[in-house]
This record gives C-alpha cells, sequence and structure tokens, in this order.
C-alpha cells in the first residue's frame, strides 16, 4: 500500500502519526508544500521550509527504523491543488492527515471525497 502523508500541521512526527503512515504500508511519500497563501502573515519562504524539513528528517528517521520505503517531495503552490494531485499522480492508495478545525481541512476533505480519494484522519492530543 502507498501512503501519501502531506506535512501541514507540525504534529506530523507525533508517534500516533508515525503509526498511522506506517501500517501496512510498503511506500510512504512526505510531502512538504510551500503555499504563500497558506503562511501566516509574519513566517517567510524560508523559515517554513527549514521548519518542514527539521519535521521531515524526524519523520525519515523513524520510518527507517520500521524498515519502511520513504521517499520526500517538496512543492511549492496551492495546498490543496498539490496534495489531490501528488495523490492522483503517486497513485497513493490513501492519504494521511492529522486532524484540523479549520475551514481550509473542511475544504480539502470535501476535495478528496469529490475526487473519491481514501483518507484517514489522525487527532493528535497533545503536541511534541
Amino acid at each position: 500500500m502507498h501512503v501519501l502523508a502531506p506535512l501541514l500541521s507540525r504534529k506530523e512526527n507525533s508517534d500516533e502519526y508515525i503509526t498511522a503512515i506506517t501500517k501496512g504500508a510498503d511506500k510512504i511519500t512526505l510531502l512538504q508544500i510551500i503555499d504563500r497563501d497558506f503562511m501566516n502573515k509574519t513566517s517567510t519562504a524560508m523559515g517554513e521550509v527549514m521548519q518542514f524539513s527539521n519535521i521531515m528528517t524526524q519523520i525519515k528517521k523513524k520510518i527507517g527504523l520500521k524498515r519502511k520505503k520513504c521517499e520526500e517531495i517538496t512543492e511549492w503552490g496551492s495546498t490543496n491543488k498539490k496534495i489531490l494531485s501528488i495523490a492522483i499522480i503517486q497513485k497513493a492508495d490513501k492519504v494521511v492527515l492529522v486532524e484540523q478545525k479549520n475551514e481550509f481541512f473542511k475544504e480539502l476533505l470535501a476535495e478528496f471525497k469529490k475526487n473519491k480519494i481514501k483518507y484517514e484522519l489522525i487527532n493528535i492530543i497533545k503536541e511534541k
């Protein structure tokens, strides 16, 4: 099974998320998206890239300990469109996301349903 793991919440390096993306997976694709419209007003593109690169490195180490195949992709553009297109192009069996409570996230889930893309939501109670 091929799992697409978009890094959106900065909570993806939690043990719960790592377990969810590795369970039953043959291949895991970590996806980092730099979306200028989605960034905080105070953050910069370079700051975002560095933060998510650090998280991606931590996640890759944890996945490596579970002996799973992992690749990483960094894309610039609209978050929703990039996740959808990468899921389709990479032929992901499912997308695993950390659950969020915002309008952007609701729109993303609606797009998944519309495009019949399987997804799984992971609720992370506390940050690590």
